[in-house]
C-alpha cells in the first residue's frame, strides 16, 4: 500500500466529522448543534447524579460517574480542537510539506511510510475496540435484554432501562417515547465514543509524524558523517538539518499547546473514573456477567487512554534527546570552526528535551503513568474500605 499521509482515512473522516479540518463549510452550525446536544447530555447526567448522591447508593453512584466524566472530557476536547484551529491548521499544513519534501528521497519516505503504517493500523485498530467496548458497557447487552423481553411479556416491573443512567424532567416510560429515547441515548454515545476515539488517534499520529521527521535528521547526520572524511564538510547540508530540527521542534510545540489542557484533564478525569470502576470491579468480582464483562472493557478502555497520553510524551522526549546523539557522533571535528558551532547548538537543544506537560503543571511520561495508577489503586482502596 502506498501511504500519501500520516492521517489515515478514518481518522480524516472523524476529524470531518467534528468540525476540526480545516476550510469546512457551516461549521459554526454544526459545531452548535453539537455543543448544544452535549449540553443538553451532561444536564441530564448531572441532574441523576445530584440526585443520587447519597452514601447508601454510593455503588449506584460509582456505576453512574465513569460516564459523566467521560462525557465532561469529550466536551473538553472538542472545544479543545475547535479553539485552537489555527494550531491545528498549522500542524496539517506542516504534515503535507514534510511529505511532499519526503517523496524525493528514497530513505526518507520509506522512514514516513512505515510510520504511517503504524498510526493507521492503531487509528483503525482504536476505533474497532471502542466500538465494541462502548457496545457492551452501554448495552450491558445480556441484563438490558432480558429486561425488555420480560416487559414485552408483561412483566410488572414498570422501570425500563436505559443505556446509561440519566434523570428525565419528564415521563419517559410509554412506548414510543421510550425507544426513541434509547436509540437516541445509544446513537450519542456512539458519538462520544468517536471524539475520544478521534482525538486519541489524533495525538499518537502526530507524534508518530514528528517521531518519522527526527528518524529524517537522526539518518542525515549519519549518513553526512560518514561522508564528511571524503568530501569535506558541508556548512550547506548542516544548514538544512538545522532548518528541519527547528520545525520538528515547532510542529513538536504546536502539538504540546493543543492537548496541554487535555491531558490535564485527561489525568483527572480519568483518575477518578479508575476510582469508580475499580470500586465496581470489587464489588462485581465475585459475579461473572453482563456487568463484570463491561466494567473490564471499561476500566482497560481508561487505561490505554492515559497510557497513552504518558507514551506520547516519553516517545517524543527520547526521540529529541537522540538527535544530541547523533550531532555528537558525527564527525565535527572534521568540520570548520563555523559549522561545528552549528552541530554544537544542535547537541545544546537537543538535550533540552521537547516536552508534553498536562496543563504545565508535569510532564507526560511513563513514570507518571506508574504514579497514576498508584494513587488510584489507593483511593479505591480507601472507597471500598469506606463502602
Amino acid at each position: 500500500m502506498i501511504f500519501t499521509s500520516t492521517v489515515s482515512p478514518s481518522l480524516r473522516i472523524g476529524l470531518r466529522l467534528l468540525c476540526a479540518w480545516p476550510d469546512m463549510r457551516y461549521v459554526v452550525v454544526r459545531r452548535l448543534v453539537f455543543m448544544l446536544s452535549m449540553i443538553v447530555m451532561q444536564y441530564l447526567q448531572y441532574l441523576y447524579l445530584f440526585a443520587h448522591f447519597k452514601l447508601d447508593e454510593l455503588q449506584n453512584l460509582m456505576d453512574n460517574l465513569p460516564t459523566t466524566l467521560n462525557y465532561s472530557l469529550s466536551a473538553v476536547k472538542l472545544m479543545a480542537l475547535w479553539t485552537n484551529r489555527r494550531i491545528v491548521r498549522e500542524i496539517l499544513t506542516g504534515m503535507d510539506t514534510d511529505w511532499r519534501e519526503c517523496v524525493k528521497v528514497d530513505e526518507h519516505l520509506h522512514l514516513m511510510t512505515a510510520k504511517a503504517s503504524v498510526a493507521h493500523f492503531f487509528s483503525n485498530a482504536l476505533l474497532s475496540f471502542n466500538v465494541f467496548a462502548v457496545t457492551i458497557y452501554y448495552l450491558a447487552i445480556y441484563n438490558t435484554a432480558i429486561t425488555i423481553i420480560q416487559q414485552s411479556q408483561g412483566g410488572n416491573d414498570t422501570t425500563r432501562p436505559f443505556p446509561m443512567k440519566i434523570l428525565f424532567p419528564f415521563e419517559v416510560e410509554q412506548t414510543p417515547i421510550y425507544e426513541l429515547l434509547f436509540v437516541a441515548l445509544f446513537v450519542h454515545a456512539i458519538f462520544n465514543m468517536f471524539t475520544v476515539t478521534v482525538v486519541n488517534s489524533l495525538i499518537f499520529t502526530l507524534v508518530l509524524h514528528a517521531g518519522g521527521q527526527i528518524d529524517i535528521i537522526y539518518q542525515e547526520f549519519k549518513a553526512f558523517s560518514e561522508n564528511v572524511s571524503y568530501s569535506g564538510s558541508s556548512g550547506h547540508t548542516i544548514g538544512i538539518l538545522i532548518e528541519k530540527h527547528n520545525k520538528v521542534i515547532s510542529f513538536s510545540q504546536n502539538v504540546g499547546k493543543l492537548f496541554s489542557l487535555v491531558a490535564l484533564t485527561q489525568i483527572f478525569f480519568n483518575t477518578a473514573i479508575i476510582c469508580g470502576l475499580g470500586l465496581l470491579l470489587m464489588a462485581f468480582g465475585k459475579e461473572v456477567g453482563a456487568d463484570l464483562l463491561k466494567i473490564v472493557f471499561a476500566y482497560g478502555g481508561i487505561m490505554m487512554e492515559v497510557f497513552l497520553f504518558c507514551f506520547v510524551g516519553e516517545y517524543i522526549s527520547l526521540k529529541t534527546k537522540s538527535l544530541a546523539d547523533a550531532a555528537y557522533n558525527s564527525l565535527w571535528y572534521h568540520m570548520t570552526p563555523n559549522q561545528s558551532k552549528n552541530v554544537l547548538f544542535v547537541i545544546m537543544r537537543s538535550q533540552k528535551q521537547v516536552t508534553f506537560t498536562a496543563g504545565g503543571m508535569t510532564n507526560l511520561s511513563l513514570e507518571v503513568f506508574a504514579s497514576i495508577m498508584k494513587a488510584s489503586a489507593s483511593y479505591v482502596s480507601v472507597l471500598y474500605a469506606m463502602y
